[in-house]
């Protein structure tokens, strides 16, 4: 998806195999370059990343790296990116997130995801899927390390913050996201929610009928 200078920059597809190469790297990539991060390699995605299930029928679709039984779904569109840091071949997977592109690929393959403030990360250089919602950020294996991919990605130094969690009021939208929800999964959910009152963290559940919407 992003310009590597010397290279085209085909994103996903077949029909920008041949278009001229980019003569410079786009800025999130000279900036993981300037920072010492070694670029190993372009990774598969969603043609033209337009899907949160990670399959490409040009190219091939990477396996889920939490089942290497059954061959499920990595979550996209970077999907190639998720499978090279859950495999360990990577430290950090570049990709953009418009709605859910790094985060429902990193949730599938049990790492981070980190979708930042729009506009913190130069999306020059990056093909677009929407030139207002998209943003560039990263996956990780730990919340270390993508504070870190953040703060070379975004230019700037992040903070941690010392309020305690009972400052912060959080927000479960129940509407749509828990249709068929398979029970481990709500399981593992309702877990955590249970882990995060108890640290004294504000839980709402709120109705979002919109959603409804999305079904048609």
């Amino acid at each position: 998806l992003f310009d590597l200078a010397g290279q085209p920059t085909a994103a996903g597809s077949v029909v920008l195999a041949h278009t001229p190469a980019a003569h410079a790297d786009a800025p999130a990539v000279a900036r993981l370059r300037a920072a010492g991060g070694a670029l190993i390699g372009r990774t598969n995605m969603t043609e033209f990343a337009f899907s949160g299930v990670g399959v490409n029928p040009h190219h091939g679709t990477p396996v889920n790296s939490c089942d290497p039984v059954t061959q499920r779904i990595p979550g996209g569109s970077s999907s190639g990116a998720a499978i090279s840091v859950a495999s360990g071949a990577a430290f950090i997977g570049l990709g953009s997130d418009t709605g859910g592109s790094i985060r429902i690929p990193a949730a599938l393959n049990g790492i981070v995801g980190f979708k930042s403030t729009a506009r913190l990360v130069p999306t020059d250089g990056a093909l677009p899927l929407s030139t207002t919602l998209d943003t560039v950020c990263a996956m990780t294996r730990s919340v270390r390390d993508a504070i870190i991919a953040h703060e070379i990605l975004a230019a700037r130094r992040v903070t941690a913050g010392t309020a305690p969690l009972s400052a912060y009021r959080l927000a479960v939208v129940k509407d749509l996201f828990f249709d068929e929800i398979e029970p481990a999964v709500a399981h593992a959910f309702e877990r955590t929610m249970r882990t995060l009152r108890a640290a004294g963290a504000r839980i709402e559940e709120i109705a979002l009928p919109q959603l409804a919407d999305l079904r048609s």
